[in-house]
């Protein structure tokens, strides 16, 4: 009995040194694993930066404009997200959508470009506002191929669009452009001076005289009126819209 014990204990003292130096042998690794992955870390760096999502301005540019070579050799768990996205969207035609990683050294920067909703004709010059307000002058245009308004009033030194009536009128255009596009093409020019909106139409050679709080419903049966009358065999030179009903003089 005494040899049993004195061999079982042997065995017992056996196995208990094999899961000793399996258990040191797996913190060794782990450990190991654990450096190499902070080595591999603080190693990863941006060497190269994507803009994605444009549609007409340079990624080039922007990369130049908003200096984000800065951020070239910084590592790829240490991004300033929000300094990036201020510098981009110093740029007014830009919203950021998000900043990604591609590993192993690129970043992916996802951006929208603001579409241009109206020009506005001011003293201070002809500005671009896009469809949330936003006020951009440059001197290039780069969309003339919406509606020309003149008679607002602005800010110069303001973002965004602040006098209620701009903001008014600029709601009910982007309500039109966003459901009834072809309609909203069809506004050439607006003069908004006086106590009413005198409107010019494209394809259409007619004057429209419409109610300054103008609703975006008008709009949609003034179109009706101009088909109308564009199929008339008397040519049509004016049609006031302040009324229930049209107004057209021949």
């Amino acid at each position: 009995m005494k040899k049993k014990s004195k061999l079982k204990k042997k065995i017992d003292d056996a196995n208990k040194k094999r899961v000793f130096l399996k258990k040191t042998f797996l913190y060794i690794i782990l450990i190991s694993f654990i450096l190499f992955l902070f080595y591999s870390i603080n190693r990863a760096r941006i060497l190269r930066v994507e803009i994605v999502g444009l549609k007409y301005l340079n990624p080039i540019d922007i990369i130049s404009d908003s200096s984000l070579s800065d951020f070239n050799n910084i590592s790829l768990f240490r991004i300033p997200k929000k300094e990036i996205i201020s510098r981009i969207e110093e740029n007014l035609r830009l919203k950021v959508n998000s900043i990604k990683i591609s590993f192993p050294d690129v970043l992916v920067i996802n951006v929208t470009e603001r579409d241009t909703l109206y020009l506005l004709e001011s003293k201070y010059g002809i500005y671009e506002i896009t469809d949330e307000g936003y006020m951009i002058k440059e001197s290039v245009i780069r969309n003339y191929n919406v509606p020309y308004i003149t008679g607002l009033m602005i800010n110069p030194t303001n973002k965004i669009v602040e006098n209620d009536y701009t903001k008014y009128l600029t709601t009910v255009l982007s309500n039109l452009k966003y459901h009834n596009i072809d309609i909203y093409n069809i506004v050439s020019e607006i003069n908004a001076y006086g106590n009413d909106l005198i409107l010019y139409t494209r394809g259409y050679p007619v004057q429209v005289i419409l109610e300054k709080y103008v609703k975006a419903e008008k709009f949609v049966e003034l179109a009706g009126v101009l088909r109308t009358v564009n199929q008339q065999a008397t040519r049509t030179y004016r049609i006031d819209f302040r009324f229930n009903e049209a107004i057209t003089v021949n």
